[in-house]
């Protein structure tokens, strides 16, 4: 038998069965006229190659074992899940249930060893760890035994320092863990963490050089088992430094004032570091930049002098978006934006928003031709200077008109305005904003409605509304990430007057006020709260009208996906029964409305508690759930808020029945979600199940909220 042929390969034909020769060949074209040759040949012995896989070289000798469980014993002061859940061999769990579990036996040993650096890190400086034994079970796998034995554990008896100098010893320990009473780790750069928080506490406080040394003495406990260690720092503050020149570098497009302005940091002053920190954190909070480094260069350890070297890497910017879309109602929609970030390398923005559609929608039920239709459009201009004469205080011009046709009511809404004011930062937390707003909203009737609806429009006398306020808004935000937080605290307060002896055509007063909290809870979920109170109240000449004097865009509004979860959108508080309000309603207001619509309140309160969770099977897709209980309403007037509408259930009757649930009611609702994580926030599917039905009766209609509903919508609800 030839070198390379198997023996039940059969036996082998001549190469002219399956390939024709070729003539010899010379030169540069040999190479290309031996390739169907060597294919030939390849395919005549390729029952006979066995090609080797790249993951099977690498795996050659590394054979994987199932595990059926592992089994640890001797350990008291950790529980068996604690020490389980250090090692990467990991058992087969309900949370995977296709998973098999398995290890390859040359990594036991270092697991092992992990368990044994876990434990002298925790004070338990003579452990012993090892594999007692591998047993096998038919058909389940190897069960891996680890025994422990634990041995006396070293607590720190004492902490001193030395040279600490121009730092109290009450301040270093402040920012300290490893302090008298805790488990003493055997390593000493297990007090990498004390000695990091050391040292950047003197960074902050201008020492950039600081070096800090422990050692570590153990005697025997005299009071008891175990062990003492008393841990003495070695402090050598070195110098104090003040910065020399601040140099720039990567501003291609931005003016070196604008970061200048940024720098909350000279040259000449102390080098806190603090301050550094808080002057990259600005620029970045610019938007202009994608990374900005400080970082001390040219240091005069003599003089006690650093020169600072700010690098930045900008961002592209201006920006251009189009699109083309096409609908039922909108036949074709045209989208385009334009903007600048960054205007002359100031720092200014400038954009522009246009919304252009060709509606085609039934007026009042009755269908028109495509070329009946009617041009809808939003026109957005928005234009920013985030520092007026290098101060803290901004300025913004926020332009609008947009024209909506209301197929519904047979109407076109035409409204246009504007804001004006200023955001500034009263600390890195806090901001405020501060804006004059002007609002116009004009009806027409749509030139294909009937007539009998032109005269009512006439008959209503709905004409221009005009608004004009100041509205002034705090946020004080605590939270550890305002995109998905975890933990913390955020507040809004709002204010906003219209009318009086600025004119328009409604004086009121608005103000509300919103409290969240977030909590870390077990199993990795948050806990999120949410209180929320509001009120507005009319003066001067809307005085006379009531809760009326309230326009309907201002009232406040409870229901749906963002609020109580178990009522349909913006349907609780007091209604609209009378067809000449709903009609005047329709004819002034700038929100489309349903038939019979909540009136909205002049009072609001919402509670909401909703727990954040992964869902462990799903978890690896992004998928978490939520379990919520919330409640909330609107009132018109504060003498409907009653302690009896504070119950917890009532059942949907006859309204006239002082037990059936009322629509001054506070409305509670729980139900539970699934989410998922993308990066412009969480998808999510609500379903909320309400407490407090309420029977709606009529002249139009006799209709009760429904027992389930369903909410689709994107982002946190608070």
């Amino acid at each position: 038998m030839n070198k390379g042929e198997s023996p039940d390969s059969g036996p082998r034909r001549p190469a002219s069965s399956r390939c024709s020769g070729s003539p010899p060949a010379t030169g540069p074209g040999r190479l290309v006229r031996l390739f169907p040759v060597i294919a030939c040949i390849l395919y005549m012995l390729g029952p006979s190659i066995r090609f080797v896989q790249a993951d099977e070289e690498l795996d050659y000798g590394l054979e994987s074992h199932r595990l059926a469980r592992i089994e640890i014993t001797g350990n008291e002061a950790f529980t068996t899940g604690e020490l389980k859940k250090l090692l990467q061999i990991q058992e087969a769990t309900w949370t995977r249930p296709l998973h098999v579990a398995k290890y390859r036996p040359h990594l036991v040993d270092t697991q092992v060893r992990l368990l044994g650096t876990f434990y002298r890190n925790r004070g338990f400086h003579q452990v012993s760890a090892r594999l007692d034994s591998i047993s096998t079970i038919a058909e389940e796998g190897d069960v891996l035994h680890i025994s422990i034995v634990e041995g006396q554990r070293t607590l720190i008896g004492g902490v001193v320092f030395e040279g600490n100098g121009p730092l109290t010893e009450a301040r270093l320990r402040a920012v300290m863990y490893l302090l008298e009473g805790m488990p003493a780790p055997a390593d000493l750069n297990a007090f990498g963490g004390d000695i990091y928080a050391i040292r950047d506490l003197y960074r902050k406080e201008t020492y950039l050089d600081a070096f800090v040394r422990p050692e570590m003495t153990i005697v025997e406990a005299q009071d008891g088992p175990g062990f003492l260690a008393f841990i003495s720092y070695h402090v050598n503050p070195g110098h104090g430094y003040t910065v020399g020149k601040i140099k720039l570098a990567g501003n291609v497009m931005t003016k070196d004032e604008l970061l200048r302005r940024e720098l909350v940091i000279a040259e000449g002053q102390p080098l806190f570091w603090q301050l550094v920190e808080d002057s990259r954190r600005r620029l970045l909070a610019t938007a202009l930049f994608r990374d900005v480094t400080i970082v001390p260069v040219a240091v005069d350890t003599t003089l006690g002098m650093a020169d600072l070297l700010v690098r930045v890497i900008e961002r592209k910017p201006a920006f251009f978006e189009f699109g083309v879309g096409v609908g039922s109602l909108e036949r074709i929609r045209v989208l385009a934006s334009w903007g600048h970030y960054n205007l002359w390398g100031t720092g200014r923005r400038f954009q522009i928003r246009t919304r252009v559609s060709w509606n085609v929608e039934d007026v009042v039920g009755n269908p028109i031709r495509f070329d009946q239709g009617q041009i809808n459009y939003r026109v957005q201009a928005e234009y920013v200077n985030p520092r007026v004469r290098n101060s803290r205080y901004s300025f913004d011009l926020d332009l609008y008109t947009k024209r909506e046709t209301r197929g519904e009511s047979g109407l076109n809404m035409v409204s246009h305005g504007f804001n004006v004011g200023s955001t500034w930062k009263a600390s890195r937390r806090v901001t405020n904003n501060a804006y004059w707003g002007l609002k116009v909203t004009s009806p027409t009737v749509h030139p294909y409605a009937p007539d009998s609806l032109k005269v009512r429009f006439d008959e209503l006398g709905a004409t221009s509304d005009q608004t004009r306020s100041i509205n002034w808004g705090i946020y004080i935000d605590h939270r550890d990430n305002i995109f998905r937080p975890t933990g913390g605290m955020y507040t809004v307060v709002t204010a906003k007057l219209a009318g009086g002896l600025m004119g328009g055509d409604f004086s009121f007063f608005k103000w509300s006020t919103a409290w969240h909290n977030y909590h870390r809870t077990p199993l990795e979920g948050v806990l999120a709260l949410r209180f929320m109170v509001g009120g507005t109240r009319p003066y001067g000449r809307s005085l006379d009208l009531g809760p009326d004097g309230v326009p309907y865009d201002d009232r406040f509004f409870a229901g749906g996906a963002s609020t109580v979860r178990g009522y349909r959108h913006n349907s609780l508080g007091p209604q609209v029964t009378d067809q000449d309000e709903l009609d005047r309603l329709n004819y002034s207001s700038d929100v489309l409305l349903p038939d019979n619509p909540a009136r909205g309140g002049n009072y609001l309160m919402l509670t909401n508690v909703e727990w954040r969770f992964p869902i462990p099977l799903l978890r690896r897709w992004k998928f978490s759930s939520v379990f919520f209980f919330e409640g909330g309403n609107v009132w018109a007037q504060l003498r409907d808020m009653r302690m009896t509408g504070f119950r917890l259930h009532s059942e949907p009757g006859d309204p006239q029945d002082p037990a059936s649930t009322k629509d001054w009611d506070y409305r509670y609702s729980y139900g539970t979600g699934i989410r998922f994580q993308t990066p412009f926030g969480p998808v999510r599917v609500d379903v909320g199940f309400p407490l407090k039905r309420v029977r709606y009766v009529s002249e139009t209609r006799d209709v009760t909220d429904p027992r389930v509903l369903w909410h689709f919508s994107l982002g946190y609800p608070f």
